[in-house]
């Protein structure tokens, strides 16, 4: 087949749905298939590896961004015979899409908690275009098929939109196990001492080679959407005083360290900012830590998984569907609920050696049997179910 696939940034560099993007794509062409790539941006690195063709998008405003975009991308679609477009953005003339950012009219209703505010949301025009493009997608005589990661997403389409659940197929997300694997925790020693050296340049040299000091880990391009305000609350109540925080990705930083400094644990928060090497920096970690607000499926709780380390997340984040409590990791009820977050936190580091060792290869167990390779088979058998729905037609 010849595959077309939508999305605004083709990116290694970028979040986990641009990282997606790539995966999907090789994918797909390991197993035979042509693909173009639709977009807005790709790294100069990938042209090489794919068909790209660019779209031009206005940049007025958010809402023509988005709204230009989704136009555009059709008009490019509609310029080749592809067999099927297969949408990683919110975008006109689609074929098939899969629900990776999160379902904006359900965003809006979660992240605006106060009835008043949520209702001035409805008047954003940003927000309006976005939930226009999302009922012209779920609508019967949209996308013959929606592609979710995960349960919560699967009914959230049901509520909001009536979309059938013959139209909805459930691929959970996969991860490259050349990258992200068990091996990476033999650097765990090293790594530690690295990043002990930059939480307190002035200490002594024993206290980098403290391995009894207790590390998370959190990881993310968003770091109030992802429940950043709640970890920091929860490490400065958390029995362990010596327990230390690495923060990977880009957000606000300076206001995030304004936070841990008013909560007095300034000197047990490292903000590493971006990282090319992220996964050895999951081997480091005593614990994955991602209380989000909501996400179709956090990328980087498999992936941290993958390595080893265990994961407490949200039952409001698509990646709970693999999380089973107490075996490779903890599931808390929503971003706000600290007290459970730090009750669960101090569980864990409480446990003996052994059993946060079997807890450790029970990662790998369940995260080695979600790879990139059998994700993108499935997402084939969506194609070609698509396309012989269209040849009939």
């Amino acid at each position: 087949m010849h595959i077309a696939l939508v999305r605004r940034h083709c990116s290694l560099k970028r979040a986990g749905a641009e990282r997606y993007c790539v995966n999907l794509f090789r994918g797909l062409q390991k197993l035979g298939h042509r693909v173009t790539v639709i977009g807005e941006g790709i790294d100069d690195e990938l042209k090489d590896e794919v068909e790209f063709l660019p779209v031009a998008v206005n940049k007025l405003t958010s809402w023509t961004r988005n709204r230009s975009f989704a136009e555009n991308c059709a008009k490019v679609a509609r310029s080749q015979p592809f067999d099927l477009v297969h949408g990683l953005s919110r975008v006109e003339g689609l074929d098939t899409f899969r629900l990776t950012d999160p379902m904006q009219t359900h965003w809006v209703k979660v992240w605006y908690r106060h009835p008043v505010s949520r209702w001035l949301q409805q008047l954003n025009p940003r927000h309006r275009a976005i939930f226009e493009l999302e009922r012209k997608l779920y609508q019967p005589a949209g996308v013959r098929r929606v592609i979710v990661q995960s349960k919560l997403d699967a009914r959230l389409l049901t509520e909001y939109f009536g979309v059938e659940e013959s139209r909805i197929r459930r691929i959970v997300n996969g991860v490259d196990t050349n990258v992200f694997n068990p091996g990476v925790r033999s650097e765990q020693a090293a790594v530690r001492e690295e990043l002990f050296r930059q939480f307190d340049k002035d200490a002594t040299g024993s206290r980098f080679s403290n391995d009894d000091t207790p590390l998370l880990v959190f990881a993310s391009m968003d770091f109030r959407r992802k429940g950043l305000d709640s970890l920091l609350t929860s490490l400065s109540r958390l029995k362990d005083r010596e327990a230390k925080l690495v923060v990977l990705g880009a957000g606000d930083i300076e206001g995030y360290r304004r936070i841990a400094r008013s909560l007095g644990i300034e000197r047990r928060v490292l903000f590493a900012g971006r990282q090319s090497s992220i996964a050895r920096l999951y081997g480091a970690g005593d614990l994955f830590v991602l209380p989000t607000i909501y996400e179709p499926f956090p990328n980087v709780n498999l992936e941290a998984m993958a390595c080893g380390t265990p994961v407490i997340t949200t039952a409001t984040a698509g990646g709970a569907d693999i999380i089973e409590p107490g075996r490779n990791g903890y599931v808390i009820p929503d971003a706000w609920s600290v007290q459970a977050l730090t009750e669960q936190i101090d569980h864990h580091l409480a446990l003996p050696d052994s059993a946060k060792q079997q807890m450790s290869s029970t990662c790998w167990d369940i995260a080695s049997k979600l790879r990139v390779e059998d994700n993108a088979r499935q997402v084939v058998e969506v194609f070609e179910e698509v396309v012989r729905e269209k040849n009939a037609a």
